[in-house]
């Protein structure tokens, strides 16, 4: 009986797919209802409650998306073209999937678009998008600036090429950009640079220089940042040892009585496990200043470790009871510690560091 229960959970999971559209249907959601039923006629093209689903759905959705289309228009709500537009974008993705699925085609023989609309609608929504990109800019603000960005952007999406609008974007954008001079210190030694994972950092409308290409372009830098390598250091190994005696009994050949038989000898041996560990740090502070008022943003220190772990045995006795994994490390030398891995470790780990924090310090 107990393999009757998963075909059961199957079976229950099947049922539910395959009334899925019906369900969305009884909920009032006529929008997923189409999808769905179009989606499990793709699968299979003869599925009536699917069919049923979709008869029933499909005028329902679209009546309801051309209201809401009417009185957004008919309103005086902010950005009413754009979302009139976005209304009409669903009824058109409920006409291309009806038109794919020749299934779903059987049941809604003429499904209702609005591309003509839409194409209407685009200027008038590249307009207010544009308008509003104004206004935004008038706050002299770098929030209204990247507002304003976002909004030219989507004018010249809905319009190519309305008036002046790229140039507004490209301005808008200049003055939403956070502009950082950086430089880096070593005290010591060398052991990381972090540079390159400055460079590294996708963050919009946040551009960092070196001081020369600050002056080279001649751009308006907002903060200053110096990154100072304190340091690295490795510190004494330390190792740790577990002494093992190992019996067994093994078959050998003796002479009895005149003759050559086989018994069992019971031998010993002693093995010694040796395990030498080490560790590394290195640590790098980062200060982060307002360039006019000198204010302290960030000082932070990012630690980065290193670890190494190496072993050896050593083997007395009879080699006969050591186990054969065991007598293969007693014939290998003391090693030393990997000095190149921990410094990479070490380096990895501070750069993961550093990375993560200006991230989440510069996101917007």
């Amino acid at each position: 009986m107990k393999y009757f229960y998963p075909f059961l959970i199957f079976f229950a999971l099947l049922l539910s797919a395959c009334s899925s559209g019906k369900k969305a249907y009884e909920r009032g959601d006529y929008y997923s209802a189409v999808l769905q039923s179009v989606d499990r006629l793709r699968q299979k093209p003869d599925h009536e409650k699917s069919q049923e689903a979709l008869r029933l759905s499909y005028p329902l959705a679209v009546d309801f998306l051309e209201s809401q289309a009417s009185s957004t228009i008919a309103s005086d709500a902010p950005f009413k073209w754009k979302q009139a537009i976005g209304y009409y974008s669903q009824i058109n993705n409920l006409h291309d999937q009806i038109k794919t699925c020749p299934a779903a085609l059987r049941v809604i023989k003429n499904p209702t678009s609005k591309f003509t609309e839409i194409a209407d609608l685009k200027k008038k929504a590249a307009q207010e998008s544009y308008e509003a990109g104004i206004q935004a800019m008038m706050k002299n603000s770098r929030s209204g600036a990247i507002q304003a960005y976002y909004l030219f952007k989507e004018a010249n999406d809905f319009d190519p090429g309305i008036k002046d609008v790229v140039e507004l974007q490209y301005r808008a954008e200049y003055d939403a950009t956070l502009r950082i001079v950086y430089a880096q210190q070593v005290y010591r030694n060398e052991w990381v640079a972090v540079e390159p994972v400055i460079n590294s950092l996708q963050l919009p409308f946040t551009k960092f220089y070196t001081p020369e290409q600050a002056e080279s372009e001649k751009v308006p830098v907002h903060q200053t940042m110096l990154i100072e390598v304190l340091g690295y250091t490795e510190g004494r190994p330390a190792t740790t040892k577990t002494e093992t005696t190992h019996r067994d009994s093994v078959l050998v050949d003796r002479t009895i009585g005149g003759k050559k038989v086989k018994v069992y000898e019971k031998v010993s041996g002693k093995s010694t496990m040796y395990e030498k560990k080490a560790s590394s740090q290195g640590q790098v502070r980062i200060t982060i200043k307002e360039r006019e008022s000198d204010k302290q943003l960030m000082n932070s220190d990012f630690t980065g470790a290193g670890n190494w772990t190496g072993s050896w045995a050593r083997c007395s006795g009879d080699n006969r009871a050591i186990p054969e994994r065991i007598r293969k490390v007693c014939s290998q030398s003391e090693p030393d510690p990997d000095s190149d891995a921990m410094v990479q470790q070490a380096r990895k780990d501070v750069l993961k560091k550093i990375e993560t924090s200006l991230s989440s310090f510069y996101r917007l």
